[in-house]
């Protein structure tokens, strides 16, 4: 973990980091001390803190003494209690408004510390055989919830990034619900065309908008799961796609997903019906579809009623 030895602990530091020596001890950490040593910030290391099963009192009296902590973040930093029981420690401090925690991932993607996958992962389910599930839990949710929270607030420090990102993606999503809603319109109105008109033309453009409809929302859906890093589990009383944290105990899918999902393929169902009513000369049995009206309702109301996953509290 982090950083001099237990004869220093009677001092006040200014800056704590916690990270794995091995991948950063000599590369980002080295420059990262010299530059504070020449600003004259310093810098508590535990290089001479020996190491056990739990987090040493040097090092948690050195956090509590710190004002400011970094923490590294990367592939083989789950692999350590150490390191883990230590991320605690300055977690515990920060909610109690006694230390500023800076979280920078190096070489390691924030989705995989949050959701423990990839080489993260891997580290992190090394580390926890033998322990205990409290153990695992409290680390899954560190890892998940506060580093979670400690993004958010570091995005603030810089708005017009911050902006910029949520600029982008509430375009993107508000672009995909658009366009499926008007996909569908379309697909509404020429149902109710071939049902009036009894012209096979019509309910073709409803069924070719329809499936259209589909695919956007399975490539939006897509690429959400493959960013999140999900995976489908057959579990009662919904088989769904769920997040690898906590054992796949928390859904993937927000409210807007799971009503745009279930519009679409219920508009889908309506169109194929009528089509193949209409191929055969015969009145479709559907003749009003009421899918776009309840997909702009349930989005509306998603919007009041979906809560942040962050709350100030985590």
């Amino acid at each position: 973990m982090a950083s001099s030895s237990p004869s220093l602990c009677t001092l006040n530091y200014n800056a704590f980091t916690s990270f794995h020596r091995p991948d950063v001890g000599k590369t980002f950490i080295s420059h990262l001390q010299k530059q504070f040593t020449s600003n004259r910030i310093t810098m508590f290391d535990d290089e001479g803190v020996e190491r056990g099963h739990t987090i040493d009192p040097a090092l948690t009296q050195a956090i509590r003494e710190s004002t400011i902590s970094i923490v590294v973040l990367t592939k083989n930093y789950a692999s350590s209690s150490w390191c883990l029981d230590g991320l605690l420690e300055i977690l515990k401090c920060r909610q109690a408004g006694k230390l500023i925690v800076m979280p920078v991932f190096y070489g390691v993607r924030p989705n995989d510390v949050q959701r423990q996958t990839g080489d993260f992962g891997k580290g992190f389910e090394k580390t926890c055989r033998g322990k205990t599930i409290l153990d695992k839990g409290r680390w899954s949710q560190a890892l998940n919830k506060r580093i979670e929270y400690l993004i958010a607030r570091e995005d603030t420090l810089n708005p017009t990034i911050s902006s910029n990102k949520s600029r982008c993606s509430i375009d993107l999503v508000f672009l995909v619900v658009i366009i499926n809603l008007l996909l569908e319109i379309t697909s509404a109105v020429a149902d109710q065309l071939s049902s009036s008109t009894r012209k096979p033309c019509f309910a073709r453009i409803s069924l070719v908008m329809s499936i259209l409809s589909l695919i956007l929302t399975i490539i939006d859906f897509t690429d959400k799961i493959r960013v999140h890093k999900v995976h489908f589990r057959c579990k009662l009383p919904i088989p769904w796609f769920y997040y690898p944290a906590r054992d796949y105990s928390t859904r993937f899918g927000s409210s807007t997903d799971n009503i745009l999902l279930f519009c679409v393929v219920g508009q889908l169902i309506v169109s194929t019906i009528n089509f193949s009513f209409t191929e055969r000369g015969r009145d479709g049995p559907i003749k009003v579809s009421v899918w776009p009206l309840v997909f702009a309702i349930g989005i509306v109301v998603s919007k009041f009623t979906e809560k942040p996953p962050i709350s100030k509290n985590n």
